[in-house]
């Protein structure tokens, strides 16, 4: 069985950590839009199962949403990519190559200096499109990143619905779930500076516990 440091670390591998880190403030932040809705008294409920189930309809519904289009749009990136590797619709080698360099935008490329990116572009260009086989590969890895992206997303759940089942107060039990997703928020933001100074760590975590609170509650007073 995985501990789970592994799970994580497995999952942050199948999506990458910017896209788990977009999925993490999903998660948190929808699940404290219903406990700030309760607090404030937005919305009536009888017992903390109310909210629990609430928090784990909404984080499966976008969960599912997420996973879905996340796949859906690898295949058609990946349809694309093939069909400009092919020149498909080129006139000339030109247009093949501005095809080529457009596509590498938003990519580690960005940082590469431009005569390195030059001529990894003309590299591509010689370069045969993958085998049947390969593409097969690829279209799993795709649907191993997008399950992944809802497995976070539900994972985000667990700290917030033990802190309400838990506790006996139902007050308490929403303050504890409340405090439980800003320290989840902090850490990940925390984490998301790796390798940066002690001080950018702390800012970070601080800088986006506050966006996500900022946007609960603006959140949870229009919604409600």
């Amino acid at each position: 069985m995985l501990r789970p440091t592994e799970l994580i670390r497995k999952l942050v591998g199948y999506t990458g950590p910017e896209l788990a880190t977009q999925e993490t403030i999903y998660g948190f932040v929808m699940s404290l839009i219903f406990i700030a809705s309760a607090q404030i008294g937005f919305i009536s409920f009888n017992s903390p199962w109310d909210i629990v189930l609430l928090i784990l309809g909404m984080n499966f519904v976008w969960g599912t949403i997420d996973m879905y289009v996340f796949y859906r749009m690898d295949v058609t990136a990946h349809r694309r990519y093939v069909e400009i590797l092919s020149g498909e619709g080129c006139c000339n080698e030109g247009e093949h190559f501005a095809k080529v360099y457009d596509s590498l935008d938003g990519t580690i490329l960005d940082a590469v200096a431009e005569d390195a990116k030059v001529k990894l572009v003309d590299m591509i260009l010689e370069s045969k499109v993958e085998s049947k086989e390969e593409m097969i590969t690829g279209r799993k890895n795709m649907l191993k990143s997008a399950v992944a992206c809802f497995v976070i997303t539900m994972l985000t759940t667990v700290p917030l619905v033990l802190c309400l089942l838990l506790a006996d107060d139902l007050r308490v039990a929403l303050m504890s779930a409340s405090v439980a997703a800003s320290l989840c928020l902090f850490a990940t933001g925390f984490f998301l500076e790796p390798r940066g100074k002690l001080w950018m760590k702390v800012g970070t975590g601080a800088s986006m516990t506050l966006l996500a609170l900022a946007l609960t509650y603006f959140a949870a007073y229009f919604g409600g």
